[in-house]
């Protein structure tokens, strides 16, 4: 019985602690392809003005968000800073505050000064994300950002 119970409880604890060891890591693409979109101008502008494209297939990423709830809700969180064995890095605490799908966090890869966000949902298990680098860490177009959330 009691080596019954000591393996018990030390599966128990592997696994508990499993929980929280295991990290959960994505990285954003350097660039990213897209296909031509159509501008159209509301009624409002004047006749004057012509639409001129000025169209980019190729958008290079420029850094990285968090926000709570999809992004097009607009809720972004403002990172704290910190300098990890020489390398500043931008950290963002995602504790739930409930369990609803609404207010999951969302990482998000921003491209073109803002134009296109490529994002997806944190685990909700995760209490804290930490991206690799800082914008001005990083040469643009070579390389690229990760984002790891425990």
């Amino acid at each position: 019985m009691g080596t019954r119970f000591i393996f018990s409880l030390l599966l128990g604890f592997m696994l508990f602690y499993s929980q929280f060891v295991t990290a959960w890591e994505v990285s954003c693409p350097v660039f990213i392809n897209i296909k031509s979109s159509t501008t159209v101008l509301e009624p409002d502008i004047s006749a004057s003005w012509q639409r001129s494209s000025r169209y980019e297939p190729r958008l290079w990423l420029d850094g990285v968000g968090m926000s709570q709830g999809k992004p097009e809700n607009r809720v972004d969180l403002k990172p704290e800073t910190e300098t990890i064995k020489g390398e500043t890095r931008q950290i963002w605490d995602t504790t739930m505050a409930s369990n609803q799908n609404s207010e999951r966090y969302w990482v998000s890869c921003i491209y073109n000064h803002g134009q296109v966000w490529l994002s997806q949902p944190v685990p909700a298990l995760a209490t804290q994300c930490q991206a690799s680098s800082l914008p001005g860490q990083r040469v643009p177009g070579e390389s690229s950002i990760s984002v790891t959330c425990k």
